[in-house]
């Protein structure tokens, strides 16, 4: 008898997994969604970062040999951009100009830096603005508690203004 009632629950719970799985993906189109054209934005954009500590080398990342020993991680809208090179001081805004793959719509800026050794007891921040033509489009800073590597993302939306032609 046991046998039979657990063969039964067994046939309950398969069988109803799989009616509703049946159901879920019928309302679900039958092939690949198609890919919609992103439209780029023109304008005079800066990025402007300006760290509160002085950049250094993570000294508990992973030396693989494969990536650069870059102190700045930055990505816009998940692809790398190139940092210029120099010191990464604190205090000392780092400007970036002519950014490539800003669009219409929503986008990201992902940062991450690590602050000194030496100052693992404070924490640390990475303040990150984008400016079209004087006006900020974004404004934010990405914190790290305690020494702890400073990094986030930022996100805004870009629209194109029907009117002038000029991105907001």
């Amino acid at each position: 008898m046991r046998f039979l009632f657990c063969l039964v629950i067994w046939i309950v719970v398969v069988g109803g997994l799989r009616v509703y799985t049946w159901h879920r993906d019928a309302g679900l189109p039958a092939g690949p969604s198609p890919v919609q054209a992103v439209e780029q934005v023109e304008g005079a954009f800066l990025l402007e970062l300006t760290p509160t500590f002085s950049l250094e080398k993570d000294p508990f990342a992973l030396d693989t040999g494969t990536q650069s020993d870059a102190l700045l991680t930055l990505n816009l809208n998940g692809r790398t951009l190139e940092v210029p090179e120099g010191e990464l001081l604190r205090g000392k805004k780092i400007r970036i100009r002519d950014l490539p793959w800003l669009q219409a719509g929503s986008n990201e800026i992902y940062v991450k830096a690590s602050p000194p050794l030496a100052e693992s007891m404070m924490d640390h921040g990475l303040r990150v603005r984008l400016l079209d033509r004087g006006f900020v489009i974004a404004d934010n800073t990405v914190w790290g508690d305690r020494g702890a590597l400073v990094s986030g993302t930022i996100r805004f939306r870009l629209t194109l203004s029907e009117d002038d032609g000029h991105d907001h």
